[in-house]
């Protein structure tokens, strides 16, 4: 199949799961909103846990599955294709919750579907396409368009399952030899389409930017058992196929084979090696990359502050593929060849790839931020007195701490997972361990594979668990004397 043809099947395949994607995630998102389940942890578990999973582990797991349909391709498509649309409903249900509410306002549709009278602008085709633009269009597209990129860039599982993709395409004739000057211009198509959409993005949210706020007070959302039930119905779902289903695969193998890999040191000493460099590029780039959010789009930063934030976010919206190749042809230049082959180029392409998610959690923490416990613990905290200055401390670091220390974490596991930028940026000699296990679930299943996936992914969940006391005491410690606990 030529490059041309992967990229059309993609856009296909992208753009449907985008418009199923925004009907789900709108739908799901009136769940969300409702005041008895705001607030509910097992449904903020059900929601993320799709999200969080790697898209490697679940590609190798339902790879394993898929070959029993090996006859039948079209299967194989709808099951990578429904993989992906449940990683990215999650998404598209976070900017919903957080969107502002349509620029139609309710008293102004519902006078639009009052009048009859055939001689009324109002019902006009001009007026009733205005009303459909600004009250559908304009508020679906961003998130339509968010939905399109994530699945239009997929890699890992569509690698795995061995679907038609431009990623895949490209990813492996770059492996295969060809030089990166050479598979820069492959890049052309693709790099157009995600253009063509950021450009659009762009222009719809400066129009939304010029139109007068409308201050709407929060109305909860009426949810039907029916509708209850269905939702509910799809996060279990959803749970159990992204997140139980491929744990009980590698949970099954790794237990016939933990022993053994445990016994083979050179093995293990390996393993864990892979595991200290990925740990080492997660929490290095996750950090940097928070802290340029932090400081691009603090809630009281100038306004070409944040401009130059959403440029600098360019080159992770698209995509780590088209980063790592840029990247790539960057470092390999006549001037900074030598430091192609260190950790340099992996950082910096990290970096930007975890910008534009970083940015995204910090928007999400910035409207929770916004509140009187926060305000009031701000206030504690600047008490003269020393007990209640404490106080005020921790209650800040629950307030806030708590989830910028939970919005790295969340990063660093990203860029731990990293197969394209890892691969292809990462030194031969300090590779993670997501690189291996990439090229060793493509040779089939077995028992010490699954072993070696468990630990790979134990190991960072343990140390962000060891972690979270002695980031919460050094936090504590340094708050007086540092602005980096501010979320505004």
């Amino acid at each position: 199949m030529s490059l041309a043809t992967a990229c059309g099947v993609t856009v296909l395949r992208s753009l449907c799961i985008s418009i199923l994607g925004v009907l789900l995630s709108r739908h799901l998102s009136r769940l969300v909103e409702t005041g008895y389940s705001r607030r509910s942890v097992f449904l903020l578990i059900l929601i993320l846990a799709p999200l969080l999973v790697p898209e490697l582990i679940v590609g190798y797991a339902w790879w394993l599955i898929s070959l029993k349909l090996v006859h039948y391709p079209f299967l194989i498509e709808l099951i990578y294709s429904g993989l992906v649309l449940l990683k990215v409903v999650p998404v598209g249900m976070i900017c919903f919750c957080l969107s502002a509410p349509s620029a139609i306002s309710p008293e102004a549709d519902f006078i639009r579907k009052s009048v009859k009278s055939p001689s009324a602008q109002i019902i006009k085709a001009r007026a009733q396409w205005s009303f459909f633009l600004w009250k559908t269009v304009i508020r679906l597209f961003p998130v339509a368009a968010l939905l399109f990129l994530l699945a239009f860039q997929e890699f890992e599982m569509a690698s795995l399952l061995y679907r038609d993709s431009w990623t895949v395409w490209i990813f492996d004739a770059q492996a295969g030899g060809v030089p990166v000057t050479k598979t820069l211009a492959f890049l052309t198509g693709p790099f157009l389409v995600e253009l063509i959409l950021i450009a659009g993005v762009v222009m719809v949210l400066s129009r939304l930017q010029n139109r007068p706020a409308l201050n709407q007070p929060y109305q909860t959302k009426n949810v039907t058992r029916v509708s209850a039930f269905l939702s509910w119905g799809y996060l279990l779902a959803a749970f159990c196929i992204i997140g139980l289903v491929p744990f009980l695969f590698i949970g099954w193998g790794s237990m016939l084979a933990l022993g053994s890999l445990l016994q083979n040191q050179l093995q293990l000493k390996g393993t864990i090696q892979e595991c200290v460099w990925g740990l080492f590029y997660g929490t290095t780039s996750g950090i940097a990359a928070w802290g340029l959010a932090s400081f691009f789009f603090a809630s009281k930063q100038a306004h070409r502050f944040k401009v130059a934030g959403f440029i600098c976010c360019l080159p992770g919206l698209c995509g780590a593929l088209t980063l790592a190749l840029l990247i790539a042809s960057a470092f390999l230049s006549h001037y900074i060849y030598w430091l192609y082959d260190t950790p340099l180029a992996i950082f910096v392409a990290l970096v930007l790839f975890l910008f534009p998610r970083a940015v995204f959690l910090k928007l999400i923490l910035q409207t929770h931020s916004k509140n009187d416990a926060s305000y009031l613990a701000r206030l504690l905290s600047q008490s003269k007195n020393k007990v209640q200055a404490l106080k005020g401390d921790r209650l800040r670091w629950a307030v806030n701490g708590r989830m910028q220390y939970w919005a790295v974490v969340i990063l660093a596991f990203w860029a731990y997972w990293n197969v394209t930028l890892s691969s292809i940026l990462a030194p031969s000699q300090a590779q993670p361990s997501a690189v291996r296990l990439y090229n060793l679930m493509h040779y089939g299943q077995n028992s010490v594979l699954s072993a070696i996936t468990l630990l790979s992914l134990g190991i960072p969940v343990c140390v962000s668990l060891l972690l979270l006391p002695v980031v919460k005491k050094l936090w504590i410690l340094s708050s007086n004397r540092s602005g980096l606990t501010e979320t505004e």
